[in-house]
């Protein structure tokens, strides 16, 4: 799921509407309406202080704009107490009894200094800092984009998988970056949604989201019409040496494929 950094002080805007609006009914116990459900999630929503969600983004649910959509949850782009916020609600259709498990990965990764802040959740609810900015695709479509950015958000990206790795936490999706990585105007770079994450798996956020940078998709060739990359193969060896030795010396190699 998709959702656009950081806190922000509120600004007055008329596409919002209260949280107890009638036209919310659905959406906070999307997508099948069960009003014992609704009153649960407007009960845990209350204590988080939030009190208005502003009608903001490129998903619809009906005639309302939200801020994202996944198998599990939904996003909601909130005020609570002087800040503006991300809300995601649990779908009552959700293939799990509550956020908690998401939310504690979601403490791993902010520990490490990775993913936007969490500063809340319950049993159907997580509240974190608000990513705002734009998906990779359309960060690295930019006309005016220079060689200097891209290395820096490539590196970042890089940076920020290393992390996890060192935290013993697989993202899950990385080799979809598009979905998984939010971009601000300063080149700020968020990875989000850690719902399939897991302490188990073997780690691979480096090299899945270096498959997607480097190796396959739009992305890929685009870093690669920019910035003169190393040779493919030399790339895959570089790569495959990470994956069994997840030392620094080689991820610092890995590094080397955008310079």
């Amino acid at each position: 799921m998709q959702h656009t950094g950081s806190s922000q002080q509120i600004n007055t805007s008329p596409n919002e509407t209260d949280i107890c609006s009638s036209d919310l009914i659905n959406i906070i116990s999307y997508p099948c309406l069960n009003f014992r459900e609704y009153v649960e999630r407007l009960n845990e929503i209350y204590l988080l202080g939030i009190t208005h969600v502003l009608l903001a983004g490129k998903t619809k649910i009906g005639k309302i704009s939200i801020a994202g959509k996944g198998c599990v949850s939904i996003v909601l782009k909130v005020k609570s107490r002087n800040k503006i916020c991300a809300l995601k609600i649990r779908r009552t259709d959700a293939n799990r009894d509550t956020m908690r498990r998401e939310a504690y990965f979601h403490e791993i990764a902010n520990s490490v200094g990775v993913g936007p802040k969490l500063y809340s959740f319950s049993k159907n609810i997580m509240m974190m800092e608000f990513a705002d900015g734009h998906s990779i695709i359309d960060w690295i479509k930019r006309q005016d984009i220079t060689v200097a950015e891209v290395r820096e958000v490539v590196i970042s990206i890089l940076k920020q998988c290393y992390k996890l790795d060192m935290a013993h936490l697989d993202h899950g999706e990385l080799s979809c970056l598009d979905h998984h990585v939010v971009i601000s105007n300063s080149n700020t770079v968020k990875i989000i949604d850690f719902e399939s994450s897991s302490t188990q798996r073997k780690l691979c956020n480096v090299t899945a989201a270096a498959q997607s940078l480097f190796l396959s998709g739009f992305i890929s060739s685009r870093i690669g019409g920019l910035i003169h990359l190393l040779e493919r193969e030399k790339i895959i060896q570089l790569l495959k040496i990470y994956k069994r030795d997840q030392s620094k010396n080689n991820f610092d190699n890995v590094l080397g494929i955008v310079y």
